[in-house]
């Protein structure tokens, strides 16, 4: 990313910001209890090195020198609560009046970023293992011929930087595992795979849809529980 990229990006975001609703600005004690409710989708918005050097725990990051940073944007869940920070609270900011001007009703930033965060010894985690994401394209046929030669499937529609997604892979991996002989599960990446998503109208991520004899019978989005996945296959099996 160039900085003059970088740059254009930031003005239009902060322009977008002018005319929206206000988003809500807390300090950092508010913001962790934002965050316990465990209701919401925590977003940093900072560059990769900035992440990896400490970020709060299950953060998803989509940074604003990202080139592809609106559409990303744009799978998140807008019926979620968004907490959004960075390192002093500035392109938070921005990102945050983008975010109310969009479609997000519930918009909080961290309003001196998490600068403040760890002034008041909250805690960071420096590393995380990402989920691994599948990076087969699939063209239309070949996901025809997927939901069409099974009896049940069931499509996980994911990617790397997606918080919830990480904490749905381990509950879709238990899916694949007790099912195998059942149902056939499978994990498709919206980047790799943008014109399927957008096909079959995939609006977040992770977004979830299960074909019975190649008709699509339901789907759900969000972070979901084992249990309630396993009476919907049930159900349907």
């Amino acid at each position: 990313m160039n900085k003059k990229l970088f740059i254009v990006i930031l003005l239009l975001i902060s322009a977008s910001a002018v005319f929206s609703q206000t988003p809500v600005n807390v300090d950092a004690l508010k913001f962790n209890e934002l965050i316990q409710s465990g209701n919401g989708i925590v977003l940093d918005v900072r560059t990769a090195q900035e992440y990896s050097r400490g970020h709060i725990a299950n953060s998803t990051l989509i940074s604003t020198s990202d080139r592809d940073f609106v559409n990303k944007v744009s799978l998140l869940q807008k019926d979620k609560p968004i907490y959004v920070y960075c390192l002093t609270g500035s392109r938070s900011r921005a990102v945050a009046g983008y975010l109310s001007k969009t479609g997000f009703s519930n918009v909080y930033n961290l309003q001196q970023g998490i600068l403040d965060w760890q002034r008041n010894n909250l805690p960071v985690v420096k590393s995380e293992n990402s989920i691994a994401g599948n990076t087969k394209i699939y063209s239309s046929g070949d996901f025809q011929s997927l939901v069409s030669s099974n009896k049940l499937v069931f499509i996980d529609f994911n990617a790397v930087w997606c918080a919830p997604c990480k904490t749905m892979s381990p509950v879709i991996d238990q899916l694949t595992e007790n099912y195998k002989q059942k149902v056939t599960v499978e994990k498709i990446d919206v980047e790799a795979n943008r014109e399927l998503a957008q096909a079959l109208q995939v609006q977040s991520i992770p977004g979830f849809i299960l074909y019975k004899n190649g008709q699509k019978i339901w789907s759900g989005k969000g972070i979901i529980a084992y249990d309630d996945l396993t009476k919907l296959l049930e159900k349907n099996l």
